[in-house]
């Protein structure tokens, strides 16, 4: 015996999803009191001995600025959008090949918005930061 074609099992798919899509009805078509049940109960959810649920933190702030050396504004205006000095600063000591392949990662992975005319300089600002020798030397507190 010779089992259903593709087409069939296709269109039979997609009858089946637009029945379901049916009989869900629009979004507006449910009660708000229910639409808001649905967001609490999406916090916390559990299956086959698994749960998962959200949480939220408050991550502490951290004004801290790139000072000190040629170029730290340009730093400031291209890496504080996405993270703090301190993580920076707080890095082991690299090479500057090493601090380019990062910029380059931070722009063509995670896509900052790093202008190519300032990854020169921000390489400057990181080697000369290494070659002070201390990574709080480039630190400075809130302007």
């Amino acid at each position: 015996m010779k089992g259903p074609s593709m087409p069939t099992i296709g269109f039979s798919a997609v009858g089946l999803a637009g029945l379901l899509l049916i009989s869900i009805g629009p979004p507006r078509s449910r009660p708000p009191s229910q639409i808001q049940a649905v967001i609490t109960a999406g916090s916390r959810v559990a299956a086959n001995g698994f749960e998962l649920v959200s949480t939220s933190i408050d991550l502490p702030q951290d004004e801290e600025r790139f000072t000190g050396a040629p170029y730290a504004e340009i730093v400031n205006a291209n890496c504080l959008s996405c993270h703090s000095a301190s993580m920076v600063l707080n890095q082991p000591p690299l090479a500057r090949a090493q601090w380019r392949s990062i910029v380059e990662k931070m722009q063509h992975v995670y896509h900052a918005p790093v202008a190519a005319q300032d990854i020169p300089k921000i390489l400057q600002y990181l080697a000369a930061r290494e070659e002070i020798g201390s990574h709080d030397a480039t630190l400075g507190g809130p302007s």
